[in-house]
């Protein structure tokens, strides 16, 4: 019994830092990404880009679609967005590990995760209409 206890307590304590995690909050996040253009690798390959911009304004775009605007507010621990497109919001848990955001989606089908894979400081590259200076 003592063996079984000793094995669940190192599992347990394992298990703890994944447990213990802290998203950001509205404050920590605009600070780890206002006047960043930051591109994000979904577990799919695909990649997609957000500019965060003053004010809680955002500019998004798969790799090669055009750019579209948005906001982003906090509601309970997450970061939620709404794009110009008039879809549904979009709400992620977002966390800072050695200085790259990763986000985990909480919306239908959520739980996957994103992570970012570089950081610029310029303005998003749109396709299209929307040409990004």
């Amino acid at each position: 019994m003592r063996l079984v206890n000793l094995a669940l307590s190192a599992v347990l304590a394992s298990a703890l830092p994944a447990l213990a995690e802290t998203p950001l909050n509205a404050e920590e996040f605009d600070a780890a990404t206002v006047g960043d253009t930051i591109t994000y690798s979904y577990p799919d390959g695909l990649s997609g880009t957000e500019e965060y911009l003053e004010g809680r304004r955002v500019r998004w775009a798969f790799e090669g679609d055009l750019c579209i605007y948005g906001v982003w507010y906090q509601k309970d621990d997450e970061i939620c967005f709404e794009y110009e497109d008039g879809g549904a919001p979009d709400c992620w848990l977002y966390f800072l590990e050695n200085g790259k955001i990763r986000g985990r989606y909480m919306g239908d089908g959520g739980g996957w995760e994103i992570l970012e894979s570089s950081r610029e400081g310029g303005p998003l590259p749109c396709a299209g209409p929307d040409v990004g200076v």
